[in-house]
């Protein structure tokens, strides 16, 4: 039987690997400046400088995929609020966000995450929560 927190975990993961996976957008921007090479003072002075994160592999990309497949199961305000508490955002901002109460928003997630839950298990899914990484 799955639970409501290694669902919220999933879609966390989901998340967090929608941000890393790149756009594949080309906006037609070039550059004609050359290519160079910092010496070690510039990399120095670059070092507060967070560098980008790698892709995320296959395996949490065919995660993330399936997670959104079984938003198609809720409705449009259920998905944004699921989406919504997976991004990290408090109750607080999610309540400003809906428009409803912060206790009325928290029911809604769980009501949401408990709709997939049992279209997980009616299915006799064998989706695997505790392997997700």
């Amino acid at each position: 039987m799955l639970t409501i927190d290694e669902l919220r975990d999933r879609y966390r993961e989901a998340w967090l690997v929608a941000r890393r996976v790149p756009s594949g957008l080309n906006l037609g921007h070039s550059s004609y400046w050359p290519e160079f090479n910092p010496n070690r003072w510039e990399v120095y002075h670059s070092e507060g400088v967070q560098a980008k994160s790698l892709p995320p592999s296959g395996d949490a990309v065919d995660r993330m995929i399936e997670c959104m497949r079984w938003l198609r199961w809720l409705s449009e305000d259920e998905r944004s609020l699921v989406w919504l508490r997976a991004a990290g955002l408090p109750w607080r901002d999610i309540a400003k966000e809906s428009g409803l109460s912060r206790m009325t928003a928290s029911r809604h997630w769980r009501k949401a995450l408990m709709q997939v839950i049992l279209r997980l298990n009616q299915r006799g899914s064998s989706v695997n929560f505790r392997d997700t990484r």
